[in-house]
């Protein structure tokens, strides 16, 4: 599959955000990719952020597209799915209404890093009663 060409778009400027905050990201090309998210006639392009234990973060408009001009920018929802390619959103991870993309892109990739790092620690944080090695 073909990395979606994001130049000048909105999603472009997340792109470069999630790239300042050291994150590995997908772009799903296809339409509604947010799937309790219905999009028509839209390219789709939402970003996706996989965590260490297999969940994901995906990032979208409210109408779960990237791909538009930075000057139409109302805000990014990023949302955690439990499992890949499930429907139902576990926590919102972040939401705004800011118009300024750039702004909006990074505080939405803070965001994202932050969630990640607390999922990672969890995820290696060893129960006390456990002996050593388990």
């Amino acid at each position: 599959m073909t990395t979606p060409d994001t130049t000048g778009t909105a999603g472009d400027r997340l792109r470069a955000a999630l790239d300042r905050a050291g994150l590995a990201y997908r772009i799903d090309p296809w339409p509604g990719a947010l799937a309790n998210i219905i999009v028509t006639g839209e390219p789709g392009n939402v970003f996706i952020v996989t965590a260490p234990d297999g969940t994901e973060v995906r990032i979208s408009d409210d109408e779960g597209v990237t791909a538009y001009a930075p000057d139409e920018h109302r805000g990014w929802v990023a949302l955690h799915y439990a499992q890949a390619r499930d429907d139902i959103e576990t926590a919102e991870v972040y939401r705004s209404n800011h118009t300024d993309v750039d702004t909006d892109s990074q505080l939405a990739a803070r965001a994202i890093a932050a969630f990640m790092a607390n999922r990672t620690a969890k995820r290696t944080r060893r129960h006390p009663l456990l002996p050593p090695g388990r």
